[in-house]
């Protein structure tokens, strides 16, 4: 006889309260949740056809191809924005190299302006010294006269000749200093231009290094995007690809819509490695493990292991984030121990959605996905229904340690 919906919900009821108190929950644990309450659904599992399931694949399956040609349109935009930017900074490069190629003449330039400036100084400062010497001559020409004198030349004659030339020498001296100090000024003028050009070509380097990293800035995010976006395509594609199979299955072989025809073909909820085994003792022997707990890396995501409805996605004490789904025939499975869920109750899921991340287990010192799978008020070995393609069974070495505490 086939169970109505009042006698479906009561057993729904009656599954959760086992799975909840199953996982360890205290009596006031259990209270809390007198006001949980399961709510008829569009999807009834029971009644669930293979056309209407059918249906649902190809809706699915349609809408991860559109987001396939939407991720290829984005990677496309990416690529081409990728180009440019290579194609920019390979046009900084060369600009940069140009700029620093011009530079070294330019320094060599400065050097030279340099030292014919000090050249200068040393010139202008002995012609100073000389003006002195000339100067102080013509303030002792009355001696030089006296000694003429006794030589027998006239005083009036060698005094005018004597100051003859040392006038001409003093005007050919400060025309020389003044022509030394009108060069000087030139070149103090050249070199302070070649500076001041000389840090605008610095500036230009430093500016056009700015932008040069600001573009391999620019360069690794985009790559990091089209790294994303490639992966997110592969995984749509292989969805699409598993789905495609999953359908094409259920048309030749209908059976395999029931849970029950499915010991051994569960996909695994997550890639890990078993922590806790089902009926490992817990809780200093008292009680026992009614799933299994699966080391995974934290934040890992974890999907659903068959077709089925959301029944519960709420906080469980103990157990921390916690997904109930029914797949119908009195077959549920529990994900516990999530750092985020992903669903929501009364959400249909297909085999391999995506239902949370992995958090840390409450009670073990490890980020882990706790996975029940219950038939009524049954709790079975989820590793006589799953793959274990993804999930790496106890080792010996782990099992006597655990059954030693």
């Amino acid at each position: 006889m086939k169970p109505t919906f009042a006698t479906n919900h009561i057993r729904i009821i009656m599954a959760v309260f086992t799975l909840l108190t199953g996982a360890g929950l205290t009596s006031a644990a259990i209270a809390a949740q007198d006001d949980f309450e399961l709510n008829s659904n569009v999807y009834n599992i029971e009644n669930l056809s293979l056309q209407s399931l059918t249906s649902l694949y190809s809706e699915r399956i349609t809408k991860l191809e559109l987001e396939i040609r939407n991720e290829s349109e984005r990677r496309t935009t990416i690529l081409h924005q990728l180009d440019q930017i290579i194609s920019e900074a390979t046009a900084l490069e060369d600009k940069n190299r140009s700029i620093a190629d011009n530079t070294l003449p330019l320094n060599e330039n400065l050097q030279q302006i340099h030292s014919e400036i000090e050249a200068l100084e040393k010139n202008i400062e002995y012609n100073e010294s000389l003006l002195d010497q000339l100067q102080d001559r013509l303030n002792r020409q009355p001696e030089l006269s006296i000694w003429h004198a006794a030589l027998g030349r006239p005083d009036v004659q060698i005094r005018q000749k004597l100051l003859a030339t040392q006038s001409y020498l003093v005007h050919t001296t400060r025309k020389h200093q003044q022509q030394l100090q009108s060069k000087r000024t030139l070149l103090d003028q050249r070199y302070q231009a070649l500076i001041e050009y000389d840090q605008n070509v610095k500036d230009s380097i430093e500016d056009m290094q700015n932008k040069f990293d600001t573009l391999i800035g620019r360069r690794k995010k985009l790559e990091h995007q089209l790294t994303e976006i490639s992966a997110q395509i592969v995984a749509r594609q292989d969805r699409v690809l598993s789905l495609t199979e999953r359908s094409q299955q259920m048309l030749a072989d209908p059976d395999l819509m029931h849970f029950a025809n499915l010991e051994k073909k569960l996909k695994d909820p997550v890639e890990g490695r078993i922590f806790k085994e089902f009926s490992e003792p817990k809780a200093k022997g008292l009680l026992k493990w009614k799933g299994i707990l699966i080391d995974a890396p934290l934040g890992l995501p974890f999907s659903a292991v068959s077709d089925g409805l959301v029944v519960f996605a709420d906080q469980l004490q103990g157990l921390g984030n916690v997904a109930i789904v029914d797949h119908g025939q009195g077959y549920m499975t529990l994900y516990g121990n999530s750092e985020l869920l992903l669903v929501e109750k009364d959400q249909f899921l297909l085999a391999g959605d995506p239902i949370g991340i992995v958090g840390e287990s409450v009670g073990a010192d490890v980020s882990a996905l706790y996975f029940e799978v219950r038939h009524n008020a049954d709790a079975l070995d989820p590793q006589d229904w799953l793959e274990m393609h993804r999930i790496t069974q106890k080792n010996t070495l782990q099992r006597l340690f655990s059954e030693s505490k």
